[in-house]
C-alpha cells in the first residue's frame, strides 16, 4: 500500500508534457489581458490549463479574467487552486485578497493581503488594499532618519516670515491662494486623486505669481508628489505649503473629552508624518488615505490647527474650565489667559514636540481664528445681553430666537501665547478676514475714518487688528468675495458678500491683497482656488431640497459657491470655453 502511494505520489508530480505550450498559451494571455482583450485572454488560459490541467500560472490567469467578468466566485477557486499549487507566489495571494472582498469576505481578503505582504514586503497594491479596508497594523513603516542638526526650513522673525535659502534666511511675504478641491458633484471628502489634476492646478498657481498653498486637511497622496514634483522642477518658483489640522467642534462643547481630543491629536500626528514623507493612513469615512512616502518638508511654511471656532462653543469650554488660566509648555506658554486660550497653546505645543520628538524639526504654528472671537473691543456689536436691554429701553419685543454669533463676547487672544528657549521658529497669528462680517468691521467709526486706495473699512479693520499683534506675524489666511449673482451680505464700501460680475470680483480681491499687505500683515491666502458647489448660504439653504443635492447644480443665488479663481460652470463640455 506504500510502495502504491508513493508511486501514485510521483505521478502527480511528474512534469506536464505540454508545460512548453501551456507556458506559451499563458504568456498569449497575458498579452490579450493587458490589452483589454479579455475573452481572447479567457481562451489562451484556459488553453493552458487543458494541456496541463491545475497549471499554476494558468490559474492565476484565469483568476484575474473571472474578476473582471464580474465572477467573484470562480476567481476565488481560481486562486485558490493557485496557492496550492505554489504557496510562495505572491500575485496567487493577492488576486484571492481581490476575489475575497469582492465576495464580502472582509477578514479573509485582509488575511490574503498580509500573505502577500509577507512574501513581498514591497507589494503597494496589496498595501493599498488594505488601507482601504481601514488597516495599517502590520504594514511596513519607513525607519525615520533623524537628522543631526534642527531640521528648520521657516521661522518668524518680528512682523513677518523668513525661509531659509542657499545664501542664508530671506524675508518671506506670503502670497497664497486656498486650495479646496471639491469638484462639481462632488462633497469636500470626496478627492481627486491622481497626480495630474493636482500637478495642473499647481502650476496654474504658481503662474498667478502665488508663491504658496494652504490646505485645510489632509489630501489624496497625489497633492504631495505633485507637491514636491513642481518645488523640484521649479526651485525659483516654489510654493510653500501651509498645512490645515481639520476638526469638527466637539460633542457638548467639551474640548477635553478624551476621544475626541484624542483623535483631533492623533490627526495631528498624521499630517506631520505625511509632510515628512512617513505618512501611512488607513481609509476612514470622509478622509483620503494611502501611503504618503513624498517629503515635502523643505517646503513647509507652517501648521494652521483647528477651524472657526464657534463662540458659543468658546464660551461654553470657559465656563467649564474656569480653574484653567496659564499654560507652560516645551515651546509655548501662557502665563495668564482664558481656558480657550490655554487649550489652543496646548494643542500647538503637542504638535511642535511630537515634529521634533519624531523628526527633530519645526515648523511655525497658529490656530485658526476670525473676527468673531478676536481680542478687540467694538462699541457697535452688543452682547445677547445689551441687545436685549436696548429692546425693553425702547419698545421692542424680546428676541426670541437668535440667528447670529454674540459676536464681541468671546476671544481668543494668540499674543497672551509667547515661545519658550527651546522654540527655534516662533508664533503666528492667523485670521479668516472678509470685509463684509461681522456689522462691526462695517459699523465701527473708526474703521469708517481709513483710507488705504479710497475710504476702506476693512484696510481700517485690518490695521487695528496688527496693531494688536505688533511684533508678531498676523497672516490673513482667508479673505476675498464672491461673484454670485446672490448678495448674503452688503458692506458699505461695495465689498459685499455677492452681487459681483467676475471682473469686479477680481478686481475687489486684487484691492483686498494690497490692503492687507499695506495693513502690516505677514501675508495672505486668497480664498479660494475653485468654485465649490457643495457649498450653502443662508439666504438660500432653506430653498435647497434636497439639500445634499446641491453639490450637482450651481446655484448662481448662492454666494458660498462663487470664490474660485478657477470657475466651474454647468453646461455640456462642447460649451466649455478654451
Amino acid at each position: 500500500m506504500l510502495v502504491l502511494i508513493v508511486a501514485l505520489g510521483s505521478q502527480l508530480a511528474a512534469p506536464c508534457p505540454h508545460a512548453g505550450r501551456a507556458a506559451g498559451e499563458t504568456d498569449a494571455g497575458w498579452g490579450f489581458y493587458r490589452r483589454g482583450a479579455i475573452a481572447d485572454a479567457a481562451a489562451h488560459f484556459a488553453a493552458a490549463d487543458s494541456l496541463c490541467p491545475g497549471d499554476h500560472g494558468a490559474q492565476v490567469g484565469l483568476g484575474f479574467v473571472r474578476l473582471r467578468q464580474g465572477e467573484a466566485r470562480a476567481a476565488a477557486d481560481h486562486f485558490l487552486g493557485a496557492t496550492r499549487s505554489n504557496a510562495g507566489d505572491a500575485e496567487a495571494w493577492y488576486g484571492l485578497g481581490l476575489a475575497r472582498v469582492r465576495l464580502g469576505q472582509r477578514t479573509e481578503a485582509a488575511e490574503a493581503w498580509h500573505r502577500t505582504l509577507r512574501l513581498a514586503p514591497g507589494y503597494e497594491d496589496a498595501e493599498l488594499q488594505l488601507l482601504a479596508l481601514g488597516i495599517d497594523s502590520g504594514l511596513a513603516r519607513r525607519p525615520v532618519v533623524r537628522p543631526v542638526d534642527p531640521d528648520v526650513a521657516a521661522r518668524t522673525a518680528g512682523d513677518g516670515f523668513e525661509i531659509r535659502t542657499t545664501s542664508g534666511w530671506r524675508t518671506f511675504y506670503v502670497k497664497g491662494i486656498n486650495l479646496g478641491v471639491a469638484l462639481p458633484g462632488h462633497f469636500p471628502s470626496d478627492f481627486p486623486t491622481d497626480d495630474s489634476t493636482y500637478g495642473r492646478w499647481l502650476e496654474l498657481i504658481a503662474g498667478a505669481r502665488a508663491n504658496a498653498v494652504r490646505v485645510y486637511t489632509i489630501l489624496p497622496p497625489a497633492f504631495y508628489r505633485s507637491l514636491k514634483a513642481w518645488n523640484d522642477a521649479h526651485p525659483d518658483r516654489a510654493l510653500w505649503l501651509l498645512h490645515g489640522v481639520w476638526t469638527e467642534l466637539p460633542p457638548g462643547d467639551d474640548y477635553d473629552a478624551a476621544s475626541w481630543k484624542a483623535a483631533f491629536r492623533a490627526e495631528m500626528r498624521r499630517v506631520v508624518d505625511l509632510v515628512h514623507g512617513h505618512g501611512l493612513i488607513a481609509a476612514r469615512p470622509g478622509h483620503a488615505f494611502g501611503r504618503y512616502d513624498s517629503d515635502v518638508s523643505d517646503h513647509v511654511l507652517g501648521f494652521i490647527i483647528g477651524r472657526e471656532w464657534e463662540p458659543s462653543s468658546i464660551r461654553a469650554y470657559d465656563a467649564r474650565r474656569r480653574d484653567r488660566t496659564a499654560f507652560a509648555g516645551r515651546f509655548l506658554a501662557l502665563d495668564r489667559g482664558t481656558p480657550a486660550d490655554v487649550w489652543m497653546a496646548e494643542q500647538c505645543d503637542y504638535l511642535l514636540t511630537y515634529e521634533w520628538d519624531t523628526y527633530h524639526a519645526q515648523r511655525p504654528i497658529a490656530y485658526t481664528n476670525w473676527p468673531t472671537l478676536d481680542p478687540l473691543s467694538h462699541p457697535t456689536e452688543p452682547t445677547l445681553e445689551e441687545e436685549q436691554r436696548l429692546r425693553r429701553r425702547y419698545g421692542f419685543p424680546p428676541n426670541p430666537r437668535l440667528k447670529e454669533y454674540d459676536n464681541d463676547r468671546e476671544s481668543l487672544d494668540a499674543m497672551l501665547v509667547h515661545a519658550t528657549s527651546a522654540n527655534l521658529v516662533g508664533y503666528f497669528a492667523s485670521y479668516h478676514a472678509y470685509p463684509y462680517y461681522p456689522d462691526f468691521i462695517d459699523l465701527d467709526s473708526a474703521y469708517g475714518a481709513a483710507s488705504a486706495e479710497g475710504q476702506s473699512r476693512y484696510f481700517g479693520y485690518l490695521r487695528a487688528l496688527k496693531q494688536h499683534h505688533a511684533g508678531r506675524p498676523l497672516l490673513i489666511a482667508e479673505y476675498g468675495v464672491p461673484s454670485s449673482r446672490g448678495v448674503s451680505h452688503l458692506q458699505t464700501d461695495g465689498l459685499g458678500h455677492g452681487g459681483h460680475d467676475e471682473r469686479e470680483m477680481a478686481e475687489i480681491d486684487a484691492r483686498l491683497t494690497r490692503e492687507v499687505r499695506a495693513a502690516g500683515a505677514a501675508g495672505g491666502v486668497l480664498f479660494a482656488w475653485l468654485d465649490e458647489w457643495f457649498k450653502h448660504t443662508w439666504v438660500t439653504i432653506d430653498l435647497e431640497v434636497p439639500a445634499e443635492r446641491s453639490r450637482l447644480w450651481h446655484n448662481m443665488e448662492d454666494a458660498e459657491q462663487h470664490y474660485g479663481l478657477m470657475g466651474e460652470y454647468a453646461g455640456a463640455s462642447a460649451d466649455a470655453t478654451p
